[in-house]
């Protein structure tokens, strides 16, 4: 033998070295899909408490383009009256928005927004305007007394900017199907009547030149025994209470703007009061 023979290892049969290289593929194969399905569901089941972690955390919400846009597009004073109009119940009358449709006695205030001075509009809402002595047509109350010279200032700008649309600044809304009183205690705002005559109808907002210094509660002996009757408080809603001139306040006339319905809904709520 000679030297190269001996120092040459002896070569294995191809048959023998396949048959070891393929198990080792085949395991190799195995424990790559395994760790694939391992990743794959780590992956599937981190992705999803992530996602529900995203959906479900307080992050604040974007406004709308509508939101964006009104709040960009008013000033604080315009904002302001806007909720004042609707507060003191001037959309029950005027319409939403001041664009009327409600009485043909009652003008729309869009129509009126310039062709008013700003003295002559605080000297209307200060003032009252209307006939004082006819129940059956609308009279606009005498509002000195009760709003404050800042939200008169507010009214009249909103009245100039052209009454625009001012985000969350609807009428309280009137629940359908539970009853009368409750649908009445709902239009005991939304008709400003609390304004006046106080939350429960209990008063308190003063009426320094009337004969009683006082807006009258709509609560109490006093009430029930003066207003006895559904027909009575009716009457008194429907044909107000214009006791004199400002800076008296005087109780508006509702006839031709409270339609019938909501009419026996306000006395029934009345009726429950202490």
């Amino acid at each position: 033998m000679t030297e190269e023979e001996r120092t040459t290892p002896p070569k294995k049969p191809a048959g023998r070295r396949s048959q070891g290289i393929l198990p080792a593929i085949i395991v190799a194969v195995i424990a790559l899909a395994a760790a694939g399905v391992l990743i794959g569901f780590a992956a599937g089941h981190y992705t999803n408490r992530t996602t529900t972690l995203t959906t479900t955390s307080a992050a604040p919400a974007v406004p709308s383009t509508s939101q964006q846009t009104t709040a960009a597009s008013v000033t604080p004073s315009v904002a302001a009256g806007a909720h004042t109009f609707v507060q003191f119940a001037c959309a029950q009358c005027h319409g939403d928005r001041g664009r009327g449709g409600v009485s043909p006695f009652v003008p729309a205030l869009s129509s009126i927004k310039t062709s008013l001075t700003v003295a002559q509009l605080e000297q209307i809402i200060n003032h009252g305007l209307g006939e004082s002595a006819n129940p059956k047509k609308p009279y606009m109350p005498v509002w000195g007394e009760v709003i404050s010279k800042t939200q008169v200032h507010d009214l009249v700008a909103y009245i100039r900017a052209g009454l625009p649309a001012v985000g969350d600044t609807q009428p309280v809304p009137v629940p359908a199907g539970q009853g009368a009183a409750v649908a009445g205690a709902a239009l005991y705002v939304k008709y400003g009547c609390i304004n006046c005559h106080g939350p429960n109808g209990l008063g308190g907002v003063p009426n320094p030149l009337s004969p009683d210094k006082t807006i009258p509660v709509l609560s109490g002996q006093g009430f029930r025994q003066q207003f006895n009757t559904d027909a009575k408080i009716a009457a008194v809603i429907l044909s107000g209470s214009v006791i004199g001139k400002a800076p008296i306040v005087s109780m508006p006339h509702w006839g031709g703007i409270i339609p019938d319905a909501q009419l026996q809904e306000l006395v029934a709520y009345l009726k429950t009061l202490k």
